[in-house]
């Protein structure tokens, strides 16, 4: 059975460390014991071989060893979406973190229905830190800021190809040189949009012949991302591989 992945705050030294009571639950309802085996992670791309010495309902402490850096890919595709509603941005988040996405842009679009994202906020940070633990990656799924597609466009990398999503568009093959994908509401974008990505030489790309809610949309297009790329977030030896 693969190890348990916990979640430290800061993780710069071996020793004795102590554990958040969500990671101690965590830990509690897995059913450890006193002397078995973990890796514990701090989202940053530090990773080290963990001992429980003691697991308590609120509590826990971990003996840490040698500390593992893992370097982020120097060129890691952008996603851009939307804001699905609800329960759906934690739904998207999960599978985006599962697939290795390095990070997400947030949209905000003349039709996007949501229009407020915090990325610093509790609930958010506890949906990548356990998506990150499902996915046994060191680095967590970076969250930006919402931006709009004007500042997105203009921020783009200069020798990269844009890309975004539109039924009507080209079929869905991707190549590696792909350095920013575009999705927008249900809805679709605006033709003001429209012209913005025109301008921004944006290719349209189709994932299917029906239309697609956000999340899944960002999905097929991470997914694309890995088959044309072979984008890998490990970069150096990471556990469980």
């Amino acid at each position: 059975m693969s190890e348990l992945w916990v979640w430290a705050g800061a993780l710069e030294k071996s020793g004795s460390l102590v554990l958040s009571p969500d990671e101690a639950r965590h830990i509690s309802a897995r059913r450890l014991r006193v002397g078995d085996a973990l890796v514990v992670f701090d989202g940053r791309g530090r990773w080290a071989e963990a001992r429980l010495e003691s697991v308590e309902k609120r509590a826990a402490v971990i003996e840490v060893g040698r500390t593992t850096f893992v370097p982020k890919p120097k060129a890691s595709p952008i996603l851009a979406s939307a804001i699905p509603k609800g329960d759906r941005l934690g739904t998207m988040l999960q599978m985006l973190s599962q697939l290795g996405l390095g990070v997400w842009q947030p949209l905000l679009l003349e039709d996007s229905a949501v229009r407020k994202l915090d990325p610093k906020a509790a609930r958010l940070h506890r949906i990548l830190v356990e998506s990150a633990k499902v996915a046994r990656r060191s680095w967590c799924l970076e969250v930006r800021a919402p931006l709009s597609l004007e500042v997105v466009l203009a921020n783009a990398s200069a020798d990269s190809k844009i890309c975004f999503g539109d039924r009507e568009g080209e079929p869905s093959g991707f190549d590696s040189e792909v350095g920013l994908m575009l999705i927008g509401p249900e809805a679709g974008f605006s033709d003001s949009e429209r012209s913005l990505l025109a301008e921004a030489g944006a290719r349209a790309r189709s994932f299917g012949s029906h239309n697609l809610r956000i999340e899944t949309a960002a999905v097929a297009a991470a997914t694309g991302f890995n088959l044309a790329a072979k984008v890998e977030l490990r970069g150096a030896r990471e556990p469980g591989r």
